[in-house]
C-alpha cells in the first residue's frame, strides 16, 4: 500500500519537473516512443488485473464481487 506523506520534502527542481509534466500531460505532448510506453504499460495492467480475478474464482479482491 502507498503511504500518503502529507508534506513530502521537495526542492525547486522537483516542483519544476512536476509542473512540466503536469503541462504535457494536460495538453497530450507526449513523443511516440512515449505513447507506446503507457500503451504497453496499460496492456500489462489489464493482463495482471485478469490473472488476479481468475486466480481468486472470478471475484474482485478488492471490491468483494
Amino acid at each position: 500500500m502507498i503511504r500518503s506523506i502529507p508534506n513530502p520534502p521537495m526542492d525547486r527542481d522537483d516542483v519544476a519537473r512536476f509542473r512540466r509534466e503536469l503541462e504535457k500531460h494536460l495538453r497530450g505532448e507526449y513523443t511516440p516512443e512515449e505513447r507506446r510506453e503507457f500503451e504497453q504499460r496499460k496492456v500489462r495492467a489489464e493482463a495482471n488485473a485478469k490473472r488476479i480475478i481468475k486466480n481468486s474464482g472470478g471475484k474482485n479482491p478488492i471490491l468483494g464481487y
